[in-house]
């Protein structure tokens, strides 16, 4: 950890402080980083192939010292690519930046007490504080204590408003309801039910009992095949550069002299469903060979229960053979993480209940708490980088809520629902998980939120993401270009598995309580 303290007038003193998890530029680079024209906390990852074996946090400065005005300094943000959260303190100008990559992949907070203002990437359950929405880039004035927010949308879109009053909306936000999170529709999308693609789908169901037999008819559309080659594609550039950004060093031999070593340095958060399984087996074409893939799958057993055989442990076992099947030349370790309810209690109370705050929900806690059991492993994996599924359900209509909303208003309910999954996303999971992962000194890396996918993503039709219509039921429906996907690279079984939320499959979750329920463990915070 390093630290730096300065005097900006009379009244305030800047005090940053950072510990690095090193994963790109030949070398760690201590933070904050500090020049003659401003200071730099970054965490995250740039993704660009332009600057190199640079240091990302290096590169950073040096384009923010070299920008030419505040416009400019937004616009080189807005052109970054990859999960990041960051501060940048201009020294010239007295003003603070600080934000959340457009997507919100990376946890940044805010804390005000009497006399000082803090961010920070992870605030414990005795500081009152809020996640820092991602919609915004934001500059803060230290003299005049306002802050000026400039959409990462549009230009045109800015305003200024005092520090308190921004705080306080932030807090507002913290505490909405999923139920209350609004958003104004618009969509350029052509929603015509005559759509030649619908026809097809539908003659493919009617005409074929057989699961295998509707997807080979699928395929022969022209526009479903062009899809499933672009997702593909896009998907296995986001994968590509996600394992191959890092230096090559397993935990254990970070330290060591040597290039690389041959011992497994990235892993998959494993539940055996099909988001996770085909980035396993895209991640297999581009790591050494010599390399194992660690595979971690976790299990709870409560006190009615003597197995930890839950139903994410025995699909992840045949996710693995079928694994094993497709890509026999690499080492696949398939880590069974196990954890007791004693266990879960204890270090939910100790640590997770810290690091999911300010989320407060019994659903928070329960895939925090997942997700932290999944990313330690214990001694089982050293591992530094871990691959997750997560935006896969919110793109690709995973949710039953998504049939729900096709049910209720056709093409365009789900198209809105679709949205309005994408638009809160931020809001709901990422910046927690972030949070809970990195803990562990594990980066967690995510390919479905790739910008580049994203945004193909976003602008197809409904109909090619999901057709959550009666013809088609769960387990074929839903996510129905990703399971095309899979089927495309050869996967049976895991194409036509159904969707199983995490906190249900690893049996964490207690089915008779409310998922939106205040947890427990933050009753008195």
């Amino acid at each position: 950890m390093n630290e730096l303290d300065i005097e900006i007038n009379k009244n305030f003193r800047l005090f940053m402080c950072g510990c690095v998890l090193w994963m790109q530029g030949k070398k760690p680079i201590k933070q904050p980083l500090e020049s003659d024209t401003g200071i730099l906390l970054f965490n995250g990852d740039i993704f660009n192939s332009t600057w190199g074996e640079d240091s990302d946090t290096e590169a950073l400065l040096n384009i923010f010292d070299n920008a030419m005005s505040t416009d400019h300094l937004r616009a080189q943000l807005k052109a970054l690519k990859g999960p990041f959260s960051l501060i940048y303190y201009n020294k010239h100008t007295k003003i603070m930046y600080f934000v959340r990559d457009r997507i919100g992949r990376n946890s940044l907070l805010f804390h005000k007490s009497e006399n000082s203002y803090v961010l920070s990437n992870i605030l414990s359950r005795k500081y009152l504080c809020s996640e820092i929405p991602a919609s915004h880039i934001y500059e803060m004035d230290i003299n005049k204590k306002s802050i000026n927010l400039h959409s990462w949308e549009t230009c045109e879109n800015s305003q200024t408003i005092s520090l308190d009053d921004w705080i306080q909306s932030c807090q507002d936000r913290q505490s909405l309801p999923d139920e209350d999170f609004c958003f104004d529709y618009e969509s350029s999308l052509d929603l015509n039910e005559k759509d030649s693609v619908i026809t097809h789908i539908e003659n493919a169901s009617l005409n074929h009992k057989n699961k295998q037999h509707i997807f080979e008819s699928l395929l022969d559309n022209e526009v479903i095949l062009n899809t499933v080659k672009n997702i593909c594609k896009l998907l296995g550039r986001s994968v590509q550069v996600r394992v191959q950004t890092q230096p090559n060093k397993c935990k254990s031999c970070i330290s060591n002299e040597e290039t690389y070593c041959e011992h497994c340095t990235t892993g998959i958060l494993f539940s055996g469903g099909l988001d996770c399984t085909i980035l396993a087996f895209l991640a297999d074409k581009f790591l050494p060979k010599k390399q194992p893939i660690d595979l971690i799958n976790v299990a709870f057993k409560s006190k009615d229960s003597t197995s930890y055989d839950v139903p994410d442990r025995i699909t992840g076992r045949q996710s693995y053979q079928e694994l094993q099947r497709l890509c026999p030349d690499r080492l696949w370790v398939f880590h069974e993480v196990n954890v007791p309810k004693e266990q879960l209690e204890e270090y939910q109370s100790l640590i997770i209940g810290d690091l999911v705050y300010p989320r407060k929900t019994i659903l928070d806690e329960s895939l925090g708490s997942a997700l932290w059991f999944a990313a330690g492993a214990g001694s089982l994996s050293h591992c530094r980088i871990l691959l997750l599924g997560s935006g896969a359900d919110e793109l690709f209509g995973g949710y039953v809520r998504h049939r729900n909303a096709y049910k209720r208003q056709g093409w365009v309910g789900l198209s809105k629902e679709l949205l309005l999954d994408w638009k809160r996303i931020s809001f709901r999971n990422l910046a927690r998980d972030n949070r809970v992962i990195c803990d562990h000194g594990r980066q967690p890396r995510m390919p479905y939120l790739d910008e580049d996918l994203v945004e193909y993503v976003l602008n197809l039709k409904p109909w090619l993401k999901c057709y959550p219509s009666e013809t088609l039921p769960c387990g074929i429906g839903d996510k129905l270009i990703l399971r095309l996907v899979a089927f495309q690279l050869g996967f049976v079984n895991v194409t036509f598995l159904p969707k199983r939320a995490l906190q249900f499959g690893s049996r964490i979750a207690n089915k008779k309580e409310k998922g939106n329920d205040i947890s427990k463990t933050f009753m008195n915070t």
